[in-house]
C-alpha cells in the first residue's frame, strides 16, 4: 500500500487523492473509515474532493485527541490545506459548527465580497471576521494558520501573508468540524486534496513535510505507515523534557 505519511504532530490527516475511495473519507493513518464521512452530494475526483452548489462536504465528529485549547508557543496548533483552485466562491476551507451553548466556534474561507483568505470567528456575544490577503482561489494552493494561543499566523504557499492578536478563546467541544463546503445546504464551496490539524509541530516542519511529500511527488512511494501521532499528555512531556 502506497501512500503519503501523515505530517508531524498530526490529530486530523485526510487525504482525499487516495485511490482506495470508499465512500467515506481517510483517517489520519491513511486507512479508509472513521473518523471522517460524507454529507450532501460532494463529487470525487483523483485530485480530490469537491464541493459544489448542489451541496456537500465532508464531516469529522468531534474528537478529543484535536487539542486546540492548551495551544502555547510551546505547542501550537496548525490548521492547514491543500487546495485545489475553483472558479467559484466563498470557499469554505475548515469549519467547527457553531451553536448557542458553544462560546467559541471558528471557520477558514475565502470571502466571497473581498477575495481575502481569512477566519470567521462565532462567539456568543457575536461574530468577528478577521482578514489577510487576496488571493487567487482559482490556483491550487497551501493554505495554513498557526495558533499560539494568542496568535493566529496564516501562510498561504509557505510564505507568511500576516498575523493577528487575537484576545478570545477556541474550544475543542461542540459540533463537527465540516470540511469543503460550509453546509450539506450547498452554501460555500470547496475542492479539497488534503488537509489536517496538527499540534506541537512547527510551521517550518510541516513546510518541510509538503516540500518533500507534495512538491517533489514522493507521495506516490512511500510504503504505508502510522502517523506516529503522541496523546497530548505524552506531547506535553516531550516538550518538557526539551525546556
Amino acid at each position: 500500500m502506497y501512500y503519503t505519511p501523515a505530517p508531524p504532530g498530526s490529530r486530523l490527516f485526510l487525504d482525499f487523492t487516495r485511490d482506495q475511495f470508499c465512500g467515506k473519507v481517510l483517517d489520519r493513518s491513511g486507512m479508509c473509515g472513521e473518523p471522517a464521512v460524507l454529507q450532501g452530494n460532494p463529487i470525487w475526483k483523483p485530485d480530490g474532493l469537491q464541493s459544489t452548489l448542489s451541496g456537500g462536504n465532508c464531516i469529522i465528529k468531534n474528537n478529543p485527541n484535536i487539542d486546540i485549547v492548551s495551544a502555547s508557543p510551546q505547542k501550537n496548533v496548525i490548521w492547514w490545506g491543500l487546495q485545489n483552485g475553483t472558479n467559484n466562491n466563498p470557499i469554505w476551507l475548515m469549519r467547527k459548527i457553531h451553536s448557542g451553548t458553544i462560546i467559541s466556534q471558528y471557520g477558514f474561507i475565502v470571502d466571497y465580497v473581498d477575495f481575502k483568505f481569512g477566519i470567521r470567528i462565532h462567539t456568543q456575544s457575536g461574530s468577528q471576521k478577521i482578514s489577510f490577503s487576496v488571493i487567487d482561489y482559482t490556483k491550487d494552493f497551501l493554505w495554513c494558520v498557526s495558533w499560539d494561543g494568542s496568535v493566529f499566523t496564516a501562510y498561504i504557499d509557505m510564505e507568511e501573508i500576516g498575523s493577528y492578536a487575537y484576545g478570545g478563546k477556541l474550544t475543542s467541544s461542540g459540533g463537527d468540524l465540516v470540511i469543503g463546503g460550509r453546509g450539506a445546504d450547498g452554501f460555500g464551496q470547496g475542492n479539497v486534496a488534503m488537509c489536517g490539524i496538527t499540534v506541537g509541530a512547527s510551521i517550518a516542519e510541516l513546510h518541510e513535510w509538503y516540500r518533500k511529500y507534495h512538491k517533489t511527488s514522493n507521495h506516490t512511494s512511500v510504503v504505508a505507515m502510522q502517523s506516529g501521532t503522541l496523546p497530548d499528555s505524552a506531547l506535553d512531556s516531550a516538550i518538557m523534557l526539551k525546556k
